[in-house]
């Protein structure tokens, strides 16, 4: 499969959720790392979601949102998946953010260089990814 992200997380779902219009899909990443995904109802049913079911979470870097120092806040966020700051590439407005995530998974967040500047982000630096649950797409084989 050939997409537009590099962010693409393997994992295995553990929960369905059903809602009248979208569902809420758990899945477990590897080392105990766990996403979640809102999808529609017809997602779910033509994916085959269900307990066990094996699936790639993608999402857009311009979707993953690096947090450091929450000082107490807490986030509206579902997915907060922990981190260290790999590798910058600073272009002339926008910045590439590589992660490495607790598990040896990668991460590439998408941001304004001034926003990075201002969060401190550089290599070495511990990060949150915050990724909101709508913004995950799921894959999963035929």
């Amino acid at each position: 499969m050939k997409v537009t992200t590099r962010n693409m997380l393997e994992g295995v779902v553990t929960a369905v959720k059903k809602g009248a219009v979208n569902d809420e899909i758990d899945i477990d990443l590897k080392g105990g790392l766990k996403i979640s995904a809102i999808v529609t109802c017809k997602s779910t049913e033509t994916l085959g979601l269900r307990p066990g079911r094996e699936v790639l979470a993608m999402v857009k870097g311009i979707n993953v949102l690096l947090v450091r120092d929450l000082e107490g806040y807490v986030l509206s966020s579902r997915n907060m998946l922990p981190g260290t700051v790999k590798q910058v590439k600073k272009g002339e407005i926008m910045a590439s953010v590589s992660v490495e995530l607790d598990n040896g998974d990668r991460l590439t967040s998408v941001c304004t260089v001034d926003s990075a500047d201002e969060a401190g982000i550089a290599e070495g630096v511990r990060v949150q990814a915050a990724i909101k649950a709508p913004h995950v797409v799921l894959a999963a084989k035929q």
